[in-house]
């Protein structure tokens, strides 16, 4: 019998291919298929970190005849994630006191005006700042010919001291370099909520 941590069902995202011939004449392209997002309940059981796992593949294609030789080339697999709130900062909870004994008149009998008192001040603040996007790799892979390809299954992804949605995408860079210019052609899956 297993016991993991409960999840819905990964939700697939549809392939997504880029390409453009170079000033030297290669053909450049990258694909992302397989792609899919599975959110889970997160395992610290905070309302401000989101989890789930990831499932991809990218694909880097040099093709064409280019006049100069390509000299290196790259594939980078990642994601973007999106937090709506930045709660990085966190907060604070003031509480001031005040207690003593009031021997004052307040236009009545003197008796009731004198006798012990307190006051209770709460606070509190939360530093609340713009949302952010960052980018998390989760592959690269040097070309040694003509293609090139990263896959992961599963990969664990989390955001934290975020409030609001956070949102989620794949993408995928080709890079190559020749003696004459540096080329990159850029790949994005679907936004989706993590």
């Amino acid at each position: 019998m297993s016991h993991g941590v409960a999840a819905a069902e990964p939700i697939p995202i549809a392939d997504v291919t880029q390409s453009s011939d170079t000033d030297d004449g290669w053909h450049l392209s990258t694909t992302l298929t397989r792609m899919a997002i599975n959110s889970v309940p997160n395992m610290a059981a905070t309302a401000f970190t989101r989890e789930g796992f990831v499932t991809g593949k990218a694909v880097a294609t040099i093709g064409g005849n280019g006049s100069i030789p390509v000299n290196s080339g790259v594939l980078v697999l990642g994601l973007q994630l999106g937090c709506q709130v930045d709660l990085s900062e966190g907060g604070s909870l003031n509480a001031d006191t005040d207690l003593g004994i009031s021997p004052g008149l307040k236009g009545g009998d003197p008796i009731d005006d004198v006798g012990p008192y307190a006051d209770i001040d709460l606070g509190g603040s939360i530093n609340l700042l713009p949302g952010n996007i960052t980018n998390i790799g989760l592959g690269k892979k040097a070309l040694k010919g003509r293609t090139g390809e990263i896959v992961v299954h599963d990969a664990h992804v989390k955001v934290d001291g975020c409030g609001g949605q956070v949102a989620i995408r794949f993408f995928a860079t080709v890079m190559i370099d020749t003696d004459k210019s540096d080329d990159s052609i850029n790949a994005y899956g679907d936004i989706l909520t993590l």
